[in-house]
């Protein structure tokens, strides 16, 4: 059935009750019916928006005791995210359905069929309408693929987009960064998704000094004057590995975490602090940052190998 004739088929008899037996005039009544259509859409909008909302609060409450194990938490973020992504559909069809008994009211069955039939309004609306498909079908391709969750830390590519996945629907990405700017993007505009699995970046820090006491006692002035927190130094420098290369000679590793955008932490204030505070003729060479995860190390370790390793396999009987 026509969309006009749809339209005309729903709601015509309640405009012509209100004409009938009100004292507005014609036109007047399809509009009360129009604004009672886009009222009762909004109330669908903000019912499932309420509801939503709930169903994520009770889930939190309820797995607030095991909010510090990384299985409840995935689980949480996944349903968050399905929830965001039915509430926004809830919402388009909504205002989609008003809008288009909306037309039919008001332009009566003929005259939409005739709109529709128009093939320069057709292209019109087909090039408006252009960008607005893209966007949702990249976002039922990323949600379907599941390339990241409300609550995530990522990177988003080639915008250079870093920060928290604070909302998802099937037009846009609404990412809020460290410095707390909101900032939303088209889904068409997401080519790729870097995502920080612990939402922070961990960093070996490497020093070779010629004493390992001394050496340890000036990491640990570093970490007591960095500054701390969810937006600074994550966790500070800590020593948890000292070698012995020679009498004079030791390597320190310590191990530090910084949130997604403050790189800088790591890469230049903490190597000037090193520089400032140590006494001369302690530190030999460093310190030496590098980015680290334990799941990829794990991950590179089994997917590569040694030569002495890549020999053994190819002998006989081994």
């Amino acid at each position: 059935m026509p969309t006009g004739k749809v339209a005309d088929f729903a709601v015509s008899p309640l405009v012509d009750l209100l004409n009938e037996h009100t004292p507005l005039s014609p036109p007047f009544g399809g509009l009360v019916v129009v604004l009672a259509l886009f009222g009762l859409a909004w109330l669908v909008s903000r019912g499932a928006g309420r509801l939503a909302t709930f169903v994520v609060l009770r889930s939190e409450r309820r797995h607030a005791p095991d909010l510090e194990d990384s299985g409840v938490i995935a689980s949480l973020k996944q349903r968050e995210t399905a929830i965001s992504l039915a509430r926004t559909s809830v919402r388009f069809f909504a205002y989609a359905i008003a809008a288009l008994l909306s037309l039919g009211v008001l332009l009566g069955a003929d005259k939409v069929q005739t709109v529709a039939g128009a093939s320069f309004v057709v292209i019109l609306l087909a090039f408006a309408a252009q960008r607005f498909l893209l966007d949702v079908v990249a976002g039922l391709l990323m949600f379907h693929e599941n390339w990241f969750q409300i609550g995530d830390t990522v990177v988003i590519e080639p915008l250079k987009i870093e920060g928290v996945v604070e909302g998802a629907t099937l037009r846009t990405v609404t990412v809020r960064n460290v410095g707390g700017d909101v900032i939303r993007v088209s889904n068409s505009e997401v080519k790729a998704v870097r995502v920080v699995p612990r939402g922070y970046r961990q960093v070996d820090v490497e020093l070779f000094v010629t004493d390992a006491d001394s050496g340890g006692e000036l990491v640990r002035q570093v970490a007591g004057i960095v500054p701390r927190g969810p937006t600074h130094f994550i966790r500070p420098p800590s020593v948890v590995e000292t070698d012995r290369l020679e009498d004079d000679l030791h390597r320190i590793r310590a191990v530090a975490a910084v949130p997604v955008g403050r790189e800088w932490l790591a890469e230049d204030l903490l190597p000037s602090l090193v520089a400032e505070r140590a006494p001369d003729d302690l530190v030999v060479h460093g310190p030496v940052v590098m980015w680290a995860d334990e799941h990829a190390e794990r991950r590179f370790a089994r997917a590569t190998r040694t030569p002495v390793t890549d020999r053994r396999s190819r002998q006989p009987g081994v």
